[in-house]
């Protein structure tokens, strides 16, 4: 069988390897000049990349490595901030009186994110009035082993802002800054907002070991993994149109005409632009059409670099110079930041999620929104770079001494660049109706489309995720098995 699969980011390429090992005839195409998409330049994070996908890729054959993360550093104006570390056993000496119900958090969670691990491991499933009772009814048994309490608990902590969650716990609000950041991820949500509870739950349930040498190292990896297995990678191949006759995709044609046949397709960028601009309307019937566009993508992630001339030092704790650093000392700073996104203003003052090596740092900002009032001109993207140093300044007074700005980008600009609908790093908003069995719909989260021979394998499908290369794996297991 010969596969086109169609987007070279990290999920295609996930797809693309898996494929290729099961002996298909593979064919990678990208429209950028590089392959990786969001994990090429982006984003920074790698504690959710699957190391089930990894091992079954033979990743580290082609020298990835994992290791346990780096604590995550919330500095203050009062005070010597918060060094968090995963491990409550290392984190109890910086909390202090919290330290107790950290432990009791994390041990909440030890038992409960296996069941949501396992799910999202494992193709969604189907809640149609015609799919089969038994792999739901194993699915209800396996969330009842839990336990009555947990589950309760679950059922309870779900559907509220998390906010309220991490405050029946812990004092600190450095502390659930910190842990309230991770649910916002790929959200168009704040602390305050109904459900994000039920992201945060889900991010942890994603996390893990990240990747030595971060995204970059993962990128090579996976290149020389479908390099390895005889895929045929062509980067600058941008796809026009996905070719449908008699109901079924044919193949391919790339901007400039040239035409591609397989037997199957495997889209791993957005699903919207998928089926509403790469196939035809008339291929594509009327429901599945108004769910892609019902589909939300709001983006709200910006991106600034610094070129370093030496390591930033946090004034609340010299000399300590840490990897991984938030800044945002209390929940509402975050909530704050999200006004601004609702009101579509530029905000004033910016929670910044920062990994900083020896000679840069990558300023992730996730409360600049897409629909900006007026747009994102040259002046706003300037503005941008700007805000960003006024908000470390109190906590590195000496920021624009040894930091300058080398690059913004706007989620106009991560739009553009990386060919995201809506500036959305996730090809798709991460929220109770746009999750599992739902994302993007309910017709389309098992990979399959209403196209024979078309498949959806991008982090706008179950179960979503930055870069954890689950949707690529498990498309790749759907279209191999058809």
């Amino acid at each position: 069988m010969t596969v086109i699969v169609i987007g070279g980011g990290h999920n295609g390429l996930v797809a693309a390897a898996s494929l290729a090992r099961q002996g298909h005839g593979v064919t990678l195409l990208e429209g950028r000049g590089s392959f990786g998409g969001v994990a090429a330049g982006l984003l920074h994070d790698t504690d959710s990349f699957s190391p089930n996908i990894a091992k079954a890729l033979d990743l580290a054959s082609h020298g990835l490595e994992f290791t346990d993360p780096a604590p995550v550093f919330v500095p203050s104006r009062e005070g010597p901030g918060l060094l968090l570390h995963r491990d409550p056993v290392q984190a109890a000496e910086e909390l202090g009186t919290d330290a107790e119900a950290y432990t009791n958090w994390c041990a909440f969670l030890k038992r409960v994110l296996p069941f949501a691990a396992s799910q999202l491991d494992s193709v969604a499933p189907d809640i149609s009035t015609t799919g089969p009772l038994l792999p739901l009814m194993r699915r209800g048994l396996a969330f009842r082993r839990m336990g009555k309490t947990d589950i309760h608990e679950c059922l309870r902590i779900g559907p509220a802002c998390v906010d309220d969650t991490l405050s029946e716990h812990f004092q600190s609000p450095l502390l659930r800054a910190a842990l309230s950041a991770r649910a916002l991820h790929g959200t168009w949500m704040g602390p305050r907002s109904p459900s994000s509870t039920a992201t945060l739950l889900l991010g942890e349930a994603q996390s893990g070991q990240e990747v030595v040498g971060g995204a970059s190292s993962l990128v090579t990896a996976l290149v020389a993994a479908c390099e390895n297995s005889g895929v045929e990678l062509r980067p600058s191949c941008r796809v026009s149109r996905i070719q449908v006759s008699q109901g079924r995709a044919k193949g391919v044609t790339i901007e400039g005409g040239e035409s591609l046949l397989a037997d199957r397709v495997l889209s791993c960028i957005g699903p919207r632009r998928t089926l509403l601009e790469l196939v035809e309307s008339e291929h594509l019937p009327i429901r599945e059409a108004g769910q892609m566009a019902n589909l939300r993508l709001r983006g709200t992630l910006a991106r600034v670099s610094l070129q370093l001339a030496e390591p930033i030092d946090y004034a609340c704790r010299p000399g300590l110079r840490p990897k991984r650093c938030l800044v945002a000392e209390h929940p509402l700073d975050l909530e704050r930041a999200f006004d601004h996104v609702k009101h579509r203003r530029m905000p004033t003052q910016l929670p910044l999620d920062i990994h900083q090596t020896e000679e840069e740092a990558s300023i992730l900002i996730r409360c600049a929104t897409i629909e900006l009032q007026g747009g994102w001109s040259d002046e706003r993207r300037q503005e941008l770079g700007e805000l960003t140093l006024a908000a470390l300044e109190p906590y590195v007074p000496n920021i624009r001494g040894i930091a300058r700005v080398t690059r913004i980008l706007t989620p106009a600009d991560i739009a553009e660049e990386f060919d995201l609908e809506g500036g959305h790093e996730m090809h798709g908003e991460l929220s109770l109706d746009q999750l599992g069995p739902m994302r993007p719909s309910m017709t389309l989260s098992r990979h399959a489309t209403p196209i024979d021979g078309l498949y959806l394998g991008s982090a706008g499908i179950h179960p979503g995720g930055a870069i954890s290369g689950r949707p690529g794996w498990q498309a790749a297991q759907v279209v191999g098995s058809r």
